[in-house]
């Protein structure tokens, strides 16, 4: 019940936060009128760069990751240092680009726990399927979002719709929606997105959190495990409804194969394919967000696109994009305007 009490008081506070921080036409730094800005974002834009990403800095303040920021929580303007006119105009003179927004999912089970019992404890519980403290049982496998993750995606969703974000962040251009298949990602997505004219929201194996080790990390199957499945364990652990019966509104296709084999974006396999005892390393993941990228570009035409994902990896797609590895907090939407660089000039810088 505090929870509860807890969650309705945060809601009212970001509405209230919301209210006051409607859509600016001012950036949160003055550099100087819009052509001045385009010339200084123009001048970091490194062409000899031999990754095979590139990205203007100067544009959004978590590219100073390592430095201390203001926080925690979302920044202003989500962390634009200049007009978000100036962002959507050097997105229009960089070809092949797109502005990525990566969401934090909300507060879950697993965050709540591990923030509550501390990392020593936690740690004799990340691995199991459940957790009781005799007056309270939670189950870790697949986290769902708390009553404050709910409040939180809740929040978000109306800083969005009714305070005008989702026009300013898009400009009005077509936005094409890409969420995690665990269900706290999915939760998230159903409140925080709730009402906004995406062209499409599909649901994406590769930009789950990190995997393996952690049980609220391992996903359930698209399907429902069979009547005589039922007291066994499926997959990691034990679960009464798959992906498509808890969550109707999303589509669950499966699409197998590697970045650039695949037919389009969806779940690997029917069952999870992914988790395994060992924690994936960061360099596993960082090829995993540069996979996710490659298919983004193949299967998302839209310059737009929202991603409701992790924490883990929200900094690999960071990494892949050659920026620090900043840590979102819960909910926080963190923009990335990123360029692919072209063949040809890829070739040449080799």
């Amino acid at each position: 019940m505090a929870r509860v009490v807890f969650a309705v008081a945060l809601l009212a506070g970001v509405l209230a936060c919301a209210a006051a921080t409607r859509p600016l036409q001012r950036s949160a730094v003055d550099d100087g009128d819009i052509t001045h800005q385009l010339k200084f974002i123009n001048k970091h834009v490194d062409k000899k760069d031999k990754h095979p990403y590139r990205t203007p800095t100067g544009l959004f303040i978590q590219e100073r990751a390592s430095k201390q920021l203001p926080g925690p929580g979302q920044h202003f303007s989500f962390g634009a240092l200049v007009t978000w006119d100036v962002i959507h105009q050097t997105l229009d003179q960089l070809p092949d680009s797109k502005l990525i927004f990566l969401i934090r999912h909300g507060q879950a089970v697993s965050n709540y726990l591990s923030d509550t019992l501390g990392p020593d404890e936690w740690f004799k519980w990340e691995t199991k399927c459940g957790y009781s403290d005799n007056a309270t049982s939670w189950n870790l496998f697949d986290a769902d979002l708390t009553d404050l993750g709910e409040a939180e995606a809740d929040a978000l969703n109306l800083m969005l719709l009714d305070s005008g974000w989702f026009k300013t962040l898009t400009a009005g251009l077509p936005a094409r929606a890409v969420v995690s298949p665990l269900s706290r990602c999915l939760e998230t997505a159903t409140r925080a997105l709730k009402d906004l004219p995406f062209t499409a929201t599909h649901v994406e194996e590769n930009v789950r959190e990190t995997l393996g080790e952690d049980t609220c990390d391992a996903r359930r199957s698209a399907s429902d495990p069979k009547p005589g499945d039922k007291e066994k364990l499926q997959g990691v652990c034990k679960f009464e409804q798959g992906l498509r019966t808890r969550f109707p509104q999303f589509e669950f296709p499966v699409s197998p194969g590697k970045p650039g084999q695949r037919s389009g974006f969806g779940l690997l396999a029917d069952a999870d394919p992914l988790w395994t005892e060992d924690r994936e390393t960061q360099g596993h993941q960082t090829k995993r967000a540069l996979g996710f990228l490659q298919d983004l570009w193949e299967f998302a035409p839209e310059r737009v696109v929202f991603v409701v994902t992790h924490s883990g990896f929200t900094r690999s797609v960071l990494l892949a994009a050659g920026r620090e590895p900043y840590r979102p907090q819960n909910t926080e939407l963190v923009p990335l305007l990123l360029q692919r660089v072209p063949q040809p000039l890829a070739e040449e810088a080799e």
